[in-house]
């Protein structure tokens, strides 16, 4: 496995894609993820963020047998948790035994929940940073909601810095259709002395210029690229009412 200082350079400037399917989904399955994660190297990812065990394994085996440079897996696990209560609780790798895990899957970093929030298992931010280190010898990706959490969390130790959770607690709650916070973005590179990624809500590549123009390490892409059913759900919310309706009488008309 590279050094932490070679993982963090190999970001530097990538497109890190986040490819992830919720359970039940027809893409739900580690092959399935395994061939949107290549699709996403073709297309010139330099880094992967995946979720679950199952998937961070298969995709960090297949990988490591099919390209001579190895590529950086970013692991997470989600908690099933009701989407209603993920305003207010941890559910991005929420334990230690979480951490564990992923790092037993192959991930080079683990990507945890360093908002506010408590924690599954009780831990401090800082205690579970370090026995991440200490004890797993991996890289900390913190994903946070705020400017104070991101502080905290590099405090902590965390080796790099997300601003994934923006819009996703109840402190920052937003709308799906809301965009990222270039203002987090920027104030986080002003005032951090390590890497600083714009995750959450990417939807365009002007939005992934406008990153990097403000100076960020990486951007992370995820539903844009990797969920079919979201990336359909726009184009249909975009059919204007009239066809809509159209198209329903149509049908009707066929029956």
């Amino acid at each position: 496995m590279p050094s932490f200082k070679e993982i963090i350079q190999s970001l530097d400037g990538a497109l890190i894609v986040s490819s992830q399917a919720s359970t039940g989904e027809p893409l739900d399955h580690p092959s399935h993820i395994l061939a949107m994660c290549l699709s996403a190297i073709n297309g010139g990812a330099s880094a992967l963020r995946l979720e679950g065990t199952a998937n961070v394994a298969y995709v960090r085996k297949h990988c490591d047998e099919l390209f001579v440079q190895h590529v950086p897996i970013v692991g997470l696990i989600k908690a099933a948790v009701p989407a209603a209560e993920r305003l207010s609780c941890a559910y991005i790798t929420a334990s230690f035994a979480d951490c564990c895990a992923l790092a037993e899957a192959g991930a080079d970093i683990i990507a945890l929940d360093a908002t506010s929030r408590k924690r599954a298992d009780d831990h401090d931010l800082k205690e579970t940073i370090l026995k991440v280190h200490q004890e797993l010898d991996r890289l900390v990706w913190a994903d946070c909601a705020t400017f104070a959490e991101a502080i905290n969390a590099a405090e902590c130790g965390a080796d790099i810095i997300s601003t994934t959770l923006y819009g996703y607690t109840a402190e920052t709650a937003l709308p799906k259709e809301a965009g990222p916070s270039f203002e987090l973005l920027s104030e986080l590179i002003d005032h951090l002395d390590r890497p600083v990624i714009l995750e959450g809500r990417v939807w365009h590549p002007d939005e992934l210029t406008r990153a990097f123009e403000i100076g960020a390490h990486a951007v992370v892409v995820g539903s844009a690229i990797t969920r079919p059913q979201l990336i359909t759900e726009r184009f249909v919310k975009a059919i204007p009412a009239r066809r809509a309706r159209q198209a329903a009488f149509a049908l009707k008309d066929q029956k």
